[in-house]
């Protein structure tokens, strides 16, 4: 069993340009599937056959990161996912946590670094990264890896996803920025065009994070990884929130027939997702929700809103979530505001 230290962050072990990495997020984006509810024996199973099979990067705890527990119920406390990820996984393998800056405090923050977390992702919208800078300047100093994850990355165009990513370059330099397609939205020439574009302009190391709406998560994770990414999110079965995320086991045998040698135990993998995650009780997602989501890039978050204003109202869900877009894509919408853009479709008398 290793020791809950504080790791000190000299150069942080992402691969150098042309190389990419995997980062297993089973455990934490899939915490959305089973309600933020793992049972004791899927934690071990994950974490030992993840750790065995040679991922170094694994991100744990509650789907909305540390604190989460304070807003969505849960059967594990962030120290219970400290001692499970200390006890389970060798030291060779990093564990770490999310973190969004309105519901975790530094002090959260260094409280998981004290239990020995050993990187953090600061997650933001895109539209309000400055509010990352604080967390990232601060969990550098306590020694951890910082990436910055910029959620819901759809909502600029590329010129202005690289200026964002080449201001906080300059603001707080992360050791990692990730673009997130937090509503499966991405095409892979657009993932392509982005990374290239990116990772020709900025120095810190890019990642990716896909989610499946339109099944086109893994297609994405290769479009990244292949023009600059040099970490990608991936999860067994790819079991994540709503149309989950990029497959860890596919894109395992993916990367050793692109190189023809073994990089992770793919057959572990698979067995792990067959035998363990593919079996877990998941919470029931709605099809058409997903890919309409998608295609008006609306975030899984404003789906109950949406179908309460549907039932309320009797307005048509296609034309809710089309008349909700342009609103959505300006500022984060409550669900007093949807109830609203709802009222404003009804005929008048």
């Amino acid at each position: 069993m290793r020791q809950n230290t504080v790791r000190q962050n000299t150069v942080p072990a992402l691969p150098q340009p042309g190389r990419h990495t995997f980062m297993d997020c089973t455990l934490r984006d899939g915490s959305y599937s089973v309600d933020f509810h793992f049972d004791a024996q899927t934690v071990e199973t994950v974490l030992t056959c993840v750790a065995a099979a040679g991922l170094e990067w694994v991100e744990v705890g509650h789907g909305l990161g540390i604190g989460g527990g304070a807003v969505a119920g849960t059967n594990l406390s962030d120290e219970q996912w400290g001692e499970l990820a200390t006890r389970f996984l060798p030291e060779s393998c990093r564990w770490g946590m999310f973190v969004q800056p309105g519901l975790a405090s530094v002090a959260d923050v260094r409280r998981m670094a004290d239990a020995g977390m050993s990187f953090a992702r600061i997650g933001v919208d895109i539209l309000a990264y400055e509010e990352a800078y604080e967390h990232v300047r601060q969990a550098r100093e306590l020694g951890l890896t910082v990436f910055v994850n910029l959620m819901k990355s759809h909502l600029v165009g590329l010129d202005e996803a690289v200026r964002i990513g080449l201001d906080i370059e300059r603001a707080c330099a992360p050791d990692g920025l990730y673009f997130v397609d937090s509503v499966g939205q991405f095409l892979p020439e657009q993932t392509a065009r982005l990374f290239a574009e990116a990772s020709r302009r900025l120095r810190t190391p890019l990642g990716f994070h896909g989610h499946n709406n339109l099944g086109l998560a893994n297609a994405n994770t290769l479009a990244a990884t292949n023009h600059g990414a040099a970490i990608v999110d991936c999860t067994l079965a790819g079991l994540g929130r709503d149309a989950g995320n990029a497959v860890l086991e596919q894109l395992a045998a993916v990367l050793e027939l692109q190189g023809g040698k073994r990089v992770y135990h793919t057959d572990a993998l698979a067995h792990a997702s067959e035998h363990c995650v593919s079996r877990l009780r998941t919470v029931a997602t709605d099809r058409e929700l997903q890919v309409l989501g998608a295609l008006y890039g609306l975030h899984s978050k404003y789906f109950p809103a949406i179908d309460d204003a549907v039932e309320a109202h009797a307005v048509d869900r296609t034309r809710l979530m089309e008349a909700v877009k342009p609103h959505a894509y300006a500022r984060d919408l409550t669900r007093t505001d949807i109830d609203a853009i709802a009222k404003a479709l009804l005929p008048t008398a």
